[in-house]
């Protein structure tokens, strides 16, 4: 990539980030000036936006183990040969074709070429190792289903999400609670706040028009 093209790239995540800090800072106002002009409706609109979506029940069937051992060994040679034939390829292909200095060239970044040739190397010795064990991987299931399955009686452990984030997608409305109790209070900062971005957003965005 150019550098051009970095700089058409950068300048249009910039517009876009100041873009939209304007638009929710300009919400932010609004939220504020109701809280301290007519602060029922505003809790009306509260209530009605607010709504509790439990991550728990949406992602409980992601979270549940699956065991797909059957399947694989009934077709373990198929499977096997595919680990075997797919990990030679990108083995072959990282020892021969991989060429550091070429990368870097073509990626043209604005960071010392020494570091990300260094990145590059890494994230290249990174995959030479996973393919490895995938060919080892694919040679055992097709020929020694039963060293695997010894290797997976030690190795697999199921760990559920679920248990390990109980209570974290739990309501805290303590926010909520000092707002409803300092209405005018809390609405007078948000709008202070929430206009001083929108001025520092509105001005950054005439410098790039």
């Amino acid at each position: 990539m150019s550098l051009s093209n970095n700089n058409l790239v950068n300048q249009w995540l910039i517009q876009a980030a100041v873009m939209f800090f304007l638009v929710w800072s300009l919400v932010g106002a609004a939220i504020g000036a109701g809280l301290i002009v007519s602060k029922a409706k505003t809790f009306r609109l509260f209530g009605m936006m607010n709504r509790y979506v439990s991550t728990r029940h949406g992602f409980k069937p992601l979270a549940m183990a699956h065991d797909i051992g059957q399947s694989v060994r009934k077709h373990r040679r198929l499977i096997g040969a595919l680990f075997v034939l797919g990990a030679a390829y990108s083995l072959y292909s990282l020892l021969a074709w991989f060429d550091n200095s070429a990368i870097v060239f073509v990626l043209d970044l604005r960071y010392p070429r020494r570091f990300v040739a260094w990145i590059l190397d890494s994230a290249r010795w990174s995959l030479i190792v996973l393919n490895v064990f995938a060919l080892v991987i694919g040679v055992m299931l097709g020929f020694f289903p039963h060293a695997l399955g010894r290797l997976e009686a030690q190795a697999n452990r199921w760990v559920s999400v679920r248990k390990l984030t109980l209570g974290m997608d739990k309501m805290d409305l303590t926010i909520d609670k000092f707002v409803e109790a300092y209405p005018r209070t809390a609405g007078s900062v948000i709008l202070v706040a929430a206009l001083y971005v929108a001025a520092n957003a509105a001005l950054l965005w005439l410098r790039f028009h």
